[in-house]
């Protein structure tokens, strides 16, 4: 058995916050730049003013080079965190984007591959997923979510008690519930749903729509308890409301 502080320490990455800002600033302004450069090809295609055409293409590809510059600085955890819009609320809630084209295997693989020692996710479990459509399917367009891994004050109830506090329809699903744990354990080290106590390698046990996960010393795994079941250890998530699309 692999011991909690040995993943912690590995999972546990170091991450430059003003670097990571400074990351989706520049891609922010990249983007605006292409979409402008973009446009003045297209009006110079009307007016045959082939010269301005050639400078708008000369300062795109130059603000290209240089964000690929400044990328290459970013270490793999940075990439991942920026590539996801990985931004963590509080100890227990984190928003995040899947982009469009992209399945929620692909993102929790990633995950897993950054843990060099250790696994975020229980082996077998990831296996059963690949084969799970809810995780295997790509999204269509690109979504930011949020959600809440421990909602407070929603241990020591059942489902039905759960689900009445939160809300059956901000109930996330539990492959984005399993996004949620996994990109804010890269992002923090942390387990998203809470720990037990500070010496217990067990995380609580978490309810989404569809079943509960929890986290324990092999990985991130579904738990298969009674929807009549209550214990003060097994808590709730929810997906915040109010969250638009991205594009």
């Amino acid at each position: 058995m692999i011991l909690w502080g040995a993943i912690n320490q590995v999972s546990n990455p170091t991450h430059d916050p003003q670097k990571l800002h400074e990351y989706r600033e520049r891609a922010a302004a990249l983007y605006d730049l292409s979409k402008g450069v973009e446009a003045r090809i297209e009006q110079a295609a009307e007016s045959g003013a082939i010269a301005s055409a050639r400078e708008a293409l000369g300062e795109l590809t130059l603000k290209t080079r240089e964000f690929e510059d400044f990328r290459k600085t970013l270490t793999p955890v940075e990439i991942f965190l920026a590539k996801y819009g990985v931004v963590v609320i509080d100890e227990h809630t984190v928003s995040f984007v899947v982009p469009r084209g992209v399945a929620p295997i692909e993102i929790l693989r990633e995950a897993q591959g950054l843990v060099t020692d250790g696994n975020l996710i229980w082996p077998t479990e990831l296996e059963s997923w690949a084969k799970d459509p809810k995780f295997t399917t790509e999204a269509t367009n690109s979504e930011r979510i949020c959600i809440d891994g421990h909602v407070p004050n929603s241990t020591s109830k059942d489902r039905t008690e759960q689900e009445a506090l939160v809300g059956k329809e901000n109930l996330p699903s539990l492959e984005h519930l399993a996004l949620a744990f996994a990109v804010n354990w890269i992002a923090t080290g942390e387990p998203l749903f809470g720990r037990l106590n500070k010496s217990n390698e067990w995380s609580y046990v978490v309810r989404a729509a569809g079943g509960a996960l929890h986290f324990f010393s092999d990985g991130l795994n579904v738990d298969d308890i009674d929807d009549a079941f209550s214990n003060d250890d097994v808590a709730v998530s929810s997906r915040a409301p109010g969250i638009k699309k991205t594009r």
